[in-house]
């Protein structure tokens, strides 16, 4: 017997959507100790470990932007797929039905 029905727990993008706001905040967290232990906040902005923090934040920032897209996608297909789906045994012919 083909059992074709998807397996119970998360989907593939909810699983996606956490793992990239999960990484997003490492990097945002990773960014903000670049910045407060290693850059020279003496020197100017285009140093390499403003620029190392810099992008960290950003690729962060940019990570969790997209994990919440996937996210909110993930939320809207499921509120809109059909409730009820036909099973295997119901068809066009009426097999399957009783009390009519």
């Amino acid at each position: 017997m083909n059992n074709s029905a998807p397996p119970a727990g998360r989907s593939l993008a909810t699983r996606l959507a956490v793992a990239f706001i999960s990484f997003g905040g490492i990097c945002i967290a990773a960014s903000m100790l670049v910045a407060y232990l290693i850059a020279d906040h003496s020197s100017s902005d285009s140093s390499p470990s403003s620029l190392t923090a810099i992008a960290l934040g950003g690729a962060g920032f940019l990570s969790v932007l997209l994990g919440v897209a996937l996210l909110i996608g993930a939320g809207l297909a499921r509120l809109f797929r059909p409730a009820i789906r036909p099973g295997p045994h119901d068809s066009a012919s009426g097999q399957g039905r009783t009390g009519y």
